[in-house]
């Protein structure tokens, strides 16, 4: 075993290959296994826009590469753009994680200059009622429309979907789902209760 301060090594350099920047918590839809606090009240105090860019910048310093833009959901942040541009001005692999709520033609366009390289989309049944009963909002329709723009303009996209006992029964259903919208990669994420539940 390896004593403390030693040198354990996952990708061989002992590099942060990879930076999840949280950017917010605010978020419009209401997951119950979403880990983000309930009372936003309380955490008002979000980095902005420049203690953000410092934080790429030393994520690069430390040898970074990649990052992921999420939150809550990241599209709440206004600078969403400025940031994507920052971080692709430093050399990252951009990803956004989102529920693609508030994810505009404009505003796909906008991230696409920025140079944004690729968005995980999160879609939680291939029923309209399941999802929109899962995440507390009518959503369904405005995933499958943002999944459509998000291939039309030529971004890779992984398709996460959250498992839980009222979708586990649909794998065959997001097969057909993942193989209409054209995905580039399928991701299952298995469910735990422990945060709003």
């Amino acid at each position: 075993m390896p004593k403390d301060g030693s040198a354990v090594r996952l990708d061989g350099q002992g590099k942060p290959l990879w930076l999840c920047l949280e950017l917010t918590y605010r978020c419009p839809l209401k997951c119950p296994w979403c880990n983000n606090p309930l009372d936003l009240e309380n955490y008002r105090a979000e980095l902005n826009t420049d203690e953000w860019k410092r934080v790429l910048r030393e994520g690069r310093e430390l040898g970074a590469l990649q990052l992921g833009f999420t939150g809550g959901e990241p599209l709440m942040r206004k600078d969403i753009v400025e940031l994507v541009t920052e971080a692709n001005r430093l050399g990252y692999y951009t990803n956004l994680i989102t529920s693609g709520m508030g994810l505009t033609e404009e505003r796909l366009l906008d991230l696409k200059a920025a140079g944004l390289k690729q968005i995980q989309l999160s879609i939680q049944s291939c029923d309209r009622e399941v999802t929109d009963a899962l995440v507390g909002a009518r959503a369904h329709d405005i995933k499958i429309d943002v999944a459509r723009l998000i291939k039309k303009h030529g971004f890779p996209m992984v398709l996460n979907i959250p498992v839980a006992r009222q979708n586990i029964e649909q794998v065959d259903e997001y097969l057909r789902m993942a193989e209409d919208l054209k995905v580039d990669y399928l991701e299952f994420a298995n469910i735990q209760y422990y945060n709003w539940a």
